[in-house]
């Protein structure tokens, strides 16, 4: 089958692999759409970052890797030990893997474990013909979706589990740094929970069209052409955003402001930071600007939980959660590397979410 697996730094490429088969706890599955995702052009183009070159403790994997962590498809067949998956089912798949008995997945905290693996990093993954994952990770989807949504569980995920640690409350004042397809789906899940005025920060036209189209922002504030700290406090009446959730990790560059010193400024006394986005390089934060306000900073990576996987998924599955606006384009397995992470390399601004078709 065709596999588009990681190699080297650079080297990223479809090979022919066997076709993978399901222990007794697994599914194998054919998959229909996976998503690219901006973690794998980092891989492409400075890692490895998160891909073993031993095998992992958990998962035994190490490159070369079949990459891909935002898929689903159709169910194949099951392993003897699988009872409430049959032939046909429509999946997504929660790409975590985690160990269940270091004291953070005691605590219910799997995203945290000790030996963390996520297929498609530490694990083959969904750019693939076939894939094979643990029953245990797969999420049962309605038959008559449309088959693209497979692809958005993941990002779904993380913006749902960020709205969630930003503790977004009805009635709050939110802002979201960076519209990249998980800035765009937060905007959404904080709306969802009650936000009464939802601001977004992003420089791109293709992405500030795509937010204003989806209907759920008051503004889009261009950083460029705006002082979003200025504008947020004349909106707020000199205070702040409830909670201002970073989505981008952008170092200063230029005339842009580091985001995630610029998100806690942006935040009101008491307020809550919520840091999603990963950061090349130090940001250098004055801690008194916390301290004295007494401001709240908090992590947000990926999800706490399966339950709040498949809580995220749903919203997405009911319709009130728009994901097919972010598609920009959909590609062949064997154009993957070409118009989908070259693409998203060299034409981020202008693209949102690429998917690999492989029905």
């Amino acid at each position: 089958m065709k596999a588009l697996r990681w190699h080297a730094r650079g080297d990223v490429r479809v090979d022919d692999v066997p076709m993978p088969h399901p222990g007794d706890h697994d599914v194998l599955l054919k998959v229909e759409y996976s998503g690219i995702c901006g973690s794998e052009v980092h891989e492409y183009v400075a890692g490895p970052i998160f891909i073993p070159l031993e095998p992992h403790p958990l998962t035994g994997r190490c490159a070369p890797q079949i990459l891909g962590h935002e898929f689903g498809g159709r169910v194949v067949s099951v392993g003897s030990a699988v009872l409430d998956l049959q032939a046909g089912d429509l999946i997504t798949v929660d790409p975590i893997v985690a160990c269940g008995v270091c004291n953070t997945c005691r605590r219910g905290r799997s995203n945290l474990c000790e030996k963390l693996a996520y297929y498609g990093a530490i694990g083959d993954g969904g750019h693939a013909e076939y894939a094979v994952v643990h029953a245990a990770n797969a999420v049962k989807l309605p038959a008559n979706i449309p088959t693209e949504l497979v692809a958005f569980a993941e990002p779904a995920g993380v913006a749902f589990h960020a709205v969630n640690q930003a503790g977004v409350q009805p009635g709050s004042t939110v802002v979201v740094l960076g519209g990249g397809p998980i800035g765009q789906l937060v905007v959404q899940y904080a709306r969802l929970a009650g936000a009464a005025r939802v601001f977004l920060t992003e420089i791109a036209p293709a992405r500030i069209a795509c937010a204003r189209s989806i209907g759920v922002v008051d503004e889009v504030f261009n950083p460029v052409e705006t002082d979003v700290v200025a504008a947020v406090l004349d909106l707020t009446r000199g205070e702040g955003a409830d909670h201002v959730i970073e989505c981008s990790g952008g170092s200063r560059t230029g005339m842009l402001a580091d985001t995630a010193a610029q998100a806690i400024e942006l935040t009101r006394p008491e307020g809550v930071t919520a840091i999603v986005g990963t950061f090349a390089g130090v940001t250098e934060i004055h801690f008194n600007t916390v301290v004295i306000m007494e401001r709240r900073i908090v992590g947000s990576w990926v999800w706490h939980s399966h339950s709040e996987y498949q809580r995220a998924m749903e919203m997405v599955i009911l319709g009130k959660i728009q994901v097919r606006p972010l598609i920009s384009r959909t590609v062949t397995i064997d154009r993957a590397v070409p118009d989908g992470i070259q693409e998203l390399q060299f034409n981020k601004d202008s693209q949102m979410k690429i998917l690999v078709d492989l029905r």
